[in-house]
């Protein structure tokens, strides 16, 4: 497995958020960056607002890498075990543990994504369906 596995996602996407009723949508941007060892992806949200993740392969250890930078400024770390690239189930790891994000690939011109976890005291899990334009 190599991060190349991933390369379909370079691009842009249109995504629709669910969460516990609320639907929004954004927009997810896709480049390789850092000598194309990683893939950085920049979600903007209709109405303001975003963040920029980046993520990679770990070919010495084996496993997946991926770390949020949201807008308020915090940021979280997951990783996965390297299972292929069409289901990856990453683990938070910090600045907590317990949350799971899982990434199913559908086809090349789709993806959904999964969250689970507890934010501020509250069970939280969302599902995000993503098309590539």
């Amino acid at each position: 497995m190599t991060l190349a596995d991933l390369g379909f996602l370079v691009g842009t996407w249109s995504c629709v958020y669910n969460a516990g009723g609320q639907h929004a949508t954004y927009t997810a941007v896709y480049a390789y960056d850092i000598q194309n060892n990683w893939i950085r992806a920049r979600d903007a949200w209709q109405g303001g607002g975003g963040d920029v993740a980046y993520f990679t392969r770990d070919p010495k250890g084996g496993g997946w890498t991926y770390a949020a930078f949201e807008s308020d400024r915090s940021t979280t770390v997951f990783r996965a075990k390297d299972d292929g690239a069409t289901h990856i189930v990453y683990r938070s790891v910090y600045p907590n543990n317990g949350w799971t994000d899982v990434f199913d690939k559908v086809s090349p011109a789709k993806y959904t994504l999964h969250f689970s976890g507890v934010i501020g005291g509250k069970a939280t899990t969302s599902f995000d369906v993503c098309t590539k334009h």
